[in-house]
């Protein structure tokens, strides 16, 4: 690849000052290396101090480079060590192409922390990781919150959507950076955004070796404000609809082969990785009013209800893989609106830690054919201990489909291993579907208050699981939906703990709940005279090497998360 000096002559010989605004984006003829280096800000002269985007003179503000337009095959490359404060947001036109994607990554001495661009106010002392990865097994206290510890003493400058902001631009690989975006109160604040509108199909997204932190977000929603909490967090692909007018639709816009890889997400608020989409409209799925250009406009969905079952376009190719995502206000990762995503090998702990709204630690919620493998999830809270919903591990929401969740490692949740939830209408006058789901090869450790929630259920299979409940710990809570709640549980080892034999259901399930269930083949130990399958007594020592089995022969060890060498 040529490297230039900012091609068309260089900011150097437009005469940009590093305290001057250039009027409108500079154009560039071919790709090139643009470095850029925000500790250098302040050097002498005009013209050194604006920088020509050379390895010799890097640009010293994200303002410099928010003027150029990236063409295919660019490499913009931060100065390791560096901190630059404001929003990273190429200018319209940028974009890479199949065969030569924009790559943004980082250059400098080795032993430098990472790039680091600051959204929001900008600490005295850089934040680096504070915690060890976590061991496979731990005790968390399950009600224990933390709160938001802000890393700044006063705010600085405008509250700014994102600290990295790709709006309408496709073929991208960003890597080795951090991002921040903090604050002293909350905003509607995220990471990294990768926003589409009245796009069509934008692809190749490719995120890796990430450090997200401090990013005030919203908790909970609230009358009138447009954006919603669940649009706030650490990384998130969003398709919006807020240009929308009722008498000019938009196009159809979704994503496709999105890679989010080997990065960490930490303290977060609302969620830590997600994707969403205004163009999730079908029968029996999730509400339709949610997002623009509905929310709020019942009358507009009125008139449209029959274009609008025809509206749904998932995104595809959606790999969520190998992060460590923790200390999250609401959610840790959550997949919508899409078909056939993958979420396996993350790390994700201490989930739901300050939002009042239902959170869980991995789900889906709109999407087909979802799989999740290999992840380990602990330390989702369940605040006040009862709150009857969520608070699991794993959650197969409203408008999914065929959603397995298998081989992956639950422990010390306050709300169990998994819920269905086809807990709501989908907005057209139908019940949200949750049909087809598959729980199997799983290890639930500790896990509280129940196993399995079921708040609305279509039909679904858990087999072959291994559920070690904690002292107390119910197997099933059912709540009363007009749903099927067609549940076959086979070949499945079921172990209470505790003195006392623990009963199947929690004492709040439904009258008449478990009619529709099918038992095939399982093994109780601990439980009362209600079971159905083989009884066994189990010593500690036998349950111990159960979970040393099932981490041999799951694949879990093999595949589970691995940290990254900083």
């Amino acid at each position: 690849m040529k490297k230039v000096c900012v091609a068309l002559g260089g900011l150097a010989l437009l005469g940009l000052a590093a305290q001057v605004a250039v009027a409108a984006p500079v154009a560039s003829a071919e790709a090139m290396v643009v470095y850029v280096d925000c500790a250098a800000a302040g050097a002498s002269g005009a013209a050194e101090a604006a920088g020509d985007g050379s390895v010799r003179a890097p640009l010293r503000s994200l303002e410099a480079l928010n003027q150029l337009v990236l063409k295919a095959g660019t490499q913009v490359r931060f100065k390791r060590g560096s901190v630059c404060q404001g929003t990273f947001r190429p200018a319209a036109g940028s974009g890479g192409t199949a065969a030569a994607p924009v790559v943004v990554a980082s250059y400098g001495a080795r032993g430098l922390p990472r790039p680091h661009i600051a959204a929001g106010c900008v600490p005295a002392v850089v934040a680096r990781k504070d915690a060890p990865v976590a061991p496979l097994i731990s005790r968390p206290e399950p009600s224990a919150a933390l709160p938001y510890a802000p890393l700044c003493q006063r705010e600085e400058g405008p509250v700014r959507r994102a600290a990295v902001h790709l709006y309408n631009t496709q073929f991208w690989e960003i890597r080795d950076l951090e991002l921040s975006n903090d604050g002293l109160s909350e905003a509607g604040r995220v990471g990294l955004l990768v926003q589409l509108e009245n796009f069509g199909t934008g692809q190749y997204y490719r995120l890796s070796n990430l450090y997200v932190h401090h990013v005030r977000g919203y908790l909970q929603d609230e009358p009138g404000r447009a954006l919603a909490y669940k649009s706030t967090g650490g990384i998130l692909f969003e398709v919006t609809r807020d240009s929308e007018t009722p008498e000019q639709p938009g196009q159809p816009t979704r994503f496709a082969d999105v890679r989010v890889e080997n990065s960490e997400v930490y303290q977060v608020d609302g969620i830590g990785i997600s994707n969403r989409s205004a163009w999730m409209c079908r029968s029996g799925g999730a509400p339709c009013g949610d997002f623009a250009p509905y929310k709020g406009r019942p009358e507009l969905l009125k008139a449209r209800a029959a274009q609008i079952q025809q509206e749904y376009t998932p995104s595809t190719g959606l790999v969520i893989r190998n992060n460590r995502v923790h200390n999250v206000g609401g959610d840790g990762i959550i997949v919508r609106t899409a078909s056939a995503p993958l979420v396996e090998a993350n790390l994700v702990h201490d989930i739901w830690l300050r939002a009042p709204g239902n959170s869980a630690g991995v789900w889906a919620i709109n999407t087909d054919d979802a799989l999740f493998r290999y992840n380990e999830v602990y330390g989702v809270r369940l605040p006040q201990g009862e709150k009857l919903f969520d608070g699991m591990a794993f959650d197969a929401d409203m408008g999914t489909r065929n959603t397995r969740i298998v081989a992956n490692f639950s422990h010390d949740n306050g709300g169990g291993l998994v819920l269905f939830c086809a807990c709501g209408q989908d907005g057209l006058g139908r019940q949200a579907t949750a049909s087809g789901v598959v729980v199997e090869n799983n290890l639930s450790l500790n896990d509280r208050r129940r196993a399995i929630l079921l708040a609305g259920l279509d039909d679904a299979l858990v087999s072959n699981n291994l559920v070690i409940g904690a002292a107390g710990a119910t197997l099933l809570e059912v709540h009363d939906y007009p749903t099927p709640d067609r549940l076959t549980l086979r070949s499945n080892r079921f172990i209470a703990r505790g003195t006392a034999q623990a009963a199947l259901y929690h004492p709040i399930s439904a009258s008449g709940a478990g009619s529709a269930f099918v038992w095939q083949g399982n093994r109780f130990s601990g439980y009362g005279g209600e079971v159905q399958g083989l009884r066994e007594t189990l010593t500690q020592a036998e349950i111990d090497q159960l979970v040393l089995r099932w981490m041999r022969s799951s694949g879990f060890r093999q595949h589970a998360y691995r940290a990254l060498a900083r």
